[in-house]
């Protein structure tokens, strides 16, 4: 188990971060009983008081529930509740990812479609900087530089759009996708995504509707074969 001691300082939030990351990273399985706060305690070398408050927290994020005589257990959690922006979609199951990819397909499929039709010269100006952005981190390996800068790219195809519940739901949805988009990367390398966004740039500088949809389309699901 990947359980550290604790250095005495912002003792609460280090246990509460360690775990997290052990719920995240699938250390105890949904629906399983996590160690007592007891034994919690004896693990992180910290007392019960501080074990409580860090899965106080874990409760409020939905993470964890406890069970009044039971103890606490590990959350099943849906993609409704990970919408909160909180919870990475790392850690859904695989019909909830499966759902999220299926909402980006729609949205951002018709943000392509109206980023066409509406982008100014700036816009698509600010659209390839992003792509030069990405290829440079693609040559100096920084595969976090990438995966930053592959959201920045979605995220300013739906600020295009002028839609402001559009831009809402995207950012939202960013929130989601960020911790998992590294690993998305890992696993299929930078060309697919500079690839696309070439595609879907020249598209929207063309004011080609059909063809921006299309290309977005083709990305997000290319994606999606990575993510399983």
């Amino acid at each position: 188990m990947g359980i550290k001691p604790i250095q005495k300082v912002n003792v609460g939030e280090q246990v509460y971060e360690q775990l997290k990351r052990l719920l995240i990273e699938g250390e105890w399985a949904p629906g399983t009983k996590i160690p007592s706060e007891n034994e919690l305690a004896d693990m992180f070398n910290v007392s019960r008081i501080t074990v409580r408050q860090a899965l106080q927290k874990l409760n409020a994020l939905g993470l964890l529930e406890t069970r009044f005589g039971e103890g606490s257990f590990v959350k099943v959690v849906d993609v409704g509740e990970s919408m909160n922006g909180l919870i990475p979609v790392m850690y859904l199951g695989e019909q909830s990812a499966r759902e999220v990819f299926e909402f980006r397909m729609i949205i951002e499929t018709e943000c392509a479609r109206l980023a066409a039709r509406r982008a100014t010269a700036e816009d698509i100006g600010e659209l390839k900087e992003t792509l030069e952005r990405m290829v440079k981190y693609e040559n100096n390996r920084d595969l976090k530089g990438f995966s930053s800068a592959d959201l920045d790219f979605h995220f300013r195809i739906a600020q295009i759009t002028r839609n402001a519940l559009v831009i809402k739901t995207m950012s939202i949805l960013r929130e989601v996708l960020e911790s998992s988009m590294y690993d998305v990367i890992d696993k299929m390398g930078c060309e697919n995504g500079i690839f696309y966004h070439k595609e879907i740039i020249q598209a929207i500088e063309e004011k080609e509707e059909v063809k921006a949809a299309n290309m977005m389309k083709e990305h997000i699901k290319k994606n999606f074969e990575y993510f399983k």
